[in-house]
């Protein structure tokens, strides 16, 4: 299979959707941007690492999503996030790249960036890929 910036699964999770990532492709791949506002801030008044680590994760899903079957779908085995600076304000947009895919095991590396182009976080993470369970919500 060839993977495709228009084979894109977006994520229409309530967490995405609670969060207000927007997911969009593009012909390099797929962006997921979150515009900060309230409900994405830590105590501190910066962006909650909850909130990085959700769209570092999802812009990988939705790239890992590019190299699945129709029929499969993908969880997170493994991530790592570093980050590199706080943000405040603004917008931070993640984008996803693939560097390894064995069989069911894709591995990826991503970048958030703010507003300014700078470097905020990075991740690298390892998605298998599965068919879902017989009776589940998600079996065809």
């Amino acid at each position: 299979m060839t993977p495709t910036p228009d084979s894109a699964r977006l994520d229409t999770s309530p967490l995405s959707q609670f969060l207000d990532i927007e997911q969009v492709t593009t012909p390099d791949g797929v962006e997921c941007r979150i515009a900060i506002d309230g409900r994405h801030l830590n105590p501190n008044g910066s962006m909650h690492g909850g909130a990085m680590f959700t769209l570092l994760d999802l812009a990988m899903g939705v790239t890992t999503s590019t190299y699945l079957e129709p029929t499969q779908m993908c969880a997170t085995a493994e991530i790592r996030v570093r980050y590199l600076k706080p943000v405040f304000e603004g917008s931070v947009v993640a984008t996803a790249s693939v560097v390894d895919h064995q069989g069911r095991r894709i591995s990826l590396e991503a970048r958030a960036t703010d507003d300014r182009g700078e470097e905020v976080a990075t991740a690298s993470a390892t998605f298998i890929a599965f068919e879902p369970r017989e009776g589940s919500a998600y079996a065809g």
